[in-house]
């Protein structure tokens, strides 16, 4: 008995079928499905009586399950020829990784050459030197350095010297960021090529548009790309046909963002790297496990195909303190809720907390829900009512009446709700002092309200996802406009309002903004470290000071803000011990540190009134 391995193509993406003999025992066919579905639930794309399809992640993954199951059971292997050298290579790739075998002998003599390259514009420090020596050391790489330490810079350097490689140069470098980060690697080659540079002159072009402008710009002559996760979905065939012809450098900016194994992006870039031969693979992010260290095993296994992450250290990451950057200042300042706001919250509260007590309560996507609600409703409660009015109806859970989005409109007429208004005077009393701030809202009412008609005194702008980036920074009103606005030192823009996904990573704001303010935060660790290092970053010793304001409530009842600023503290924590970063370390403790936002002046009693003064 035996079955065959051969890589097949199904819905443009790369797969792996494995197809049994007639005569192979149903029970060992049994085995093998289950240690694929072991290693993902859902990892069988198709089966059939004779045969299954499956991730290539799923079976490389499984082969020392599979060696054991062949042996013990004494049946035959064949493979097509594609799917031979994968297996081969994922082999050689789990060998490099756990040998001293592949050493690169880095010198002083590839420092100096990269002069020659062009790379003249900035000098190395010596950590960035060390990181490179080190990421040198493997055939593929990890940058976990903190951001704004030169990532950028450091693997701009690692490319230059494959592609000067005498054995085996690269000639194509491959991005794949979030758009976002599109203008970090513009800045990047500005900053550290001058004009000589042919990597300069060859420039990165951004794959952005209609399919058939990817298409168009792929086929153009050009070899260098960025393109952002999204737009990799669609156009994954058209890469893989490019990279079959060229010898590419492949590059994951915000490597984290592929953290999730079954994510649509993260199989698009896995199966880039599973299927296609590259020169190098290298991946960069100051927070590589967010959430946890579960995290790690597909950036892992992006670089390295084969078994899970095992905890051997494949990363180089340089501190801010080896860097010698301030410290930053985290202000929390407690915000006291109004009437309306502390009634609505609590109606929202008191039924979700009943709701997890229930047996076996597992509506992730209520209890999502109800956590979103609750930090709209500490940040902006007309948030919650504005898009019950939207839907027409006012009433929320049989319990927000008209009264209550009355008088948080009135509020808002008046200036806003106590986070907003507290964000607006805190911009203005910074601004007084010659200091610009940016503030950060995950809600783009917030953002809005704000940026375009509460702070236009500071000449605000504002970004979110509704934002375009631009082609370039003179077009009015773009992403790039806007940062570019905000950056001149010269203009009387004193305030940037954004949100995370549009702004946290990939801009530079530290040498014109030493200031954040946070009018709220979610449990993504990742996000809220990437906008602090906005402002925090190599370059510039400025003091930084960053302000989290937190709406107060009753000792008696949950406090959202609180729970995240918890659950913040312990995500940073567990990724600073992993990393061995002290930095990371001390951000969680000073998380902890300030006067709880929690109001043991107001009784139950008083807040049993409160709750009724909309009923009266």
């Amino acid at each position: 008995m035996k079955i065959h391995i051969e890589q097949v193509l199904a819905n443009d993406q790369f797969y792996v079928k494995i197809t049994k003999s007639e005569n192979f025992l149903n029970d060992v066919w049994g085995d093998l499905k289950r240690y694929l579905t072991n290693y993902e639930k859902d990892s069988i794309i198709e089966e059939k009586k004779d045969s299954i399809i499956t991730e290539w992640i799923c079976l490389l993954s499984v082969l020392k399950e599979l060696k054991d199951l062949k042996d013990y059971k004494n049946f035959e292997i064949t493979y097509s020829d594609i799917a031979k050298e994968k297996i081969k290579e994922t082999i050689k790739n789990s060998n490099l990784i756990t040998s001293t075998d592949f050493k690169y002998e880095f010198s002083q003599k590839d420092i100096d050459n990269l002069k020659k390259y062009g790379f003249n514009k900035i000098k190395l420090n010596k950590y960035q030197i060390r990181d490179l020596k080190r990421l040198f050391q493997l055939p593929n790489g990890a940058n976990f350095s903190v951001q704004g330490s030169g990532k950028t810079a450091v693997t701009i350097a690692t490319h230059l010297i494959l592609k000067n490689l005498k054995k085996n140069p690269a000639n194509s470098l491959i991005v794949v960021a979030p758009k976002n980060a599109f203008l970090g690697w513009e800045d990047g080659f500005n900053d550290c090529l001058d004009d000589s540079s042919d990597l300069k002159k060859e420039g990165l072009i951004e794959l952005t548009g209609s399919h058939e402008n990817v298409k168009k710009k792929i086929f153009s002559g050009a070899k260098n790309f960025i393109i952002n996760y999204e737009k990799l979905l669609n156009t994954s065939y058209l890469i893989a046909n490019f990279v079959q012809n060229n010898k590419v450098h492949l590059v994951i900016d915000e490597s984290h963002k592929i953290k999730s194994e079954g994510a649509q992006r993260s199989q698009a870039v896995l199966n880039l790297a599973y299927r296609l031969n590259f020169v190098r693979k290298d991946i960069l992010s100051g927070t590589p496990a967010p959430n946890s260290l579960e995290d790690i095993n597909t950036q892992y296994q992006f670089l390295f195909p084969g078994p899970e992450y095992n905890g051997n250290r494949f990363w180089v990451r340089t501190t801010k303190d080896e860097l010698k950057l301030p410290k930053t200042n985290i202000k929390p300042i407690n915000i006291d809720m109004t009437k309306p706001q502390l009634r609505l919250y609590t109606e929202v509260l008191n039924p979700f907390i009943k709701s997890l007590k229930t047996p076996n309560y597992k509506k992730f996507s209520d209890i999502r829900r109800s956590i979103i609600r609750l930090i709209q409703l500490s940040s902006n409660p007309v948030l919650v009512t504005r898009k019950q009015e939207e839907e027409g109806n006012i009433i929320f859970g049989d319990n927000i009446d008209s009264d209550i989005h009355q008088a948080l409109v009135e509020e808002e007429n008046s200036g806003g709700c106590s986070k907003i208004r507290a964000a607006a005077n805190l911009a203005r009393k910074l601004a007084r002092e010659g200091k610009k701030t940016v503030i950060w809202s995950y809600f783009r009412h917030n953002i809005e309200f704000l940026g375009h008609y509460l702070l236009r005194d500071l000449n605000a702008e504002y970004i979110h996802g509704g934002v375009d980036m631009g082609d370039d920074d003179e077009e009015l009103n773009s992403r790039k406009y806007k940062i570019k606005k905000f950056k001149d030192p010269n203009s009387n823009c004193m305030t940037l309002v954004a949100n995370y996904a549009s702004c946290a990573e990939g801009i530079s704001l530290h040498h014109v903004c030493h200031d954040a303010i946070y009018v709220d935060r979610s449990f993504q660790a990742d996000q809220y470290l990437q906008s602090v290092d906005r402002i925090c970053r190599l370059g510039n010793n400025n003091e930084k000071n960053i302000y989290i304001l937190q709406t107060k409530t009753p000792s008696s009842i949950k406090n959202i803000d609180l729970t995240v600023a918890t659950a913040l503290q312990s995500k940073i924590d567990s990724m600073g011990r992993f990393l061995n970063d002290p930095d990371l370390t001390q951000i969680s403790i000073n998380e902890s540190r300030g006067e709880l936002p929690i109001d043991d002046k107001i009784t139950n009693k008083e807040l049993e009134e409160m709750i009724n003064y909309f009923k009266d």
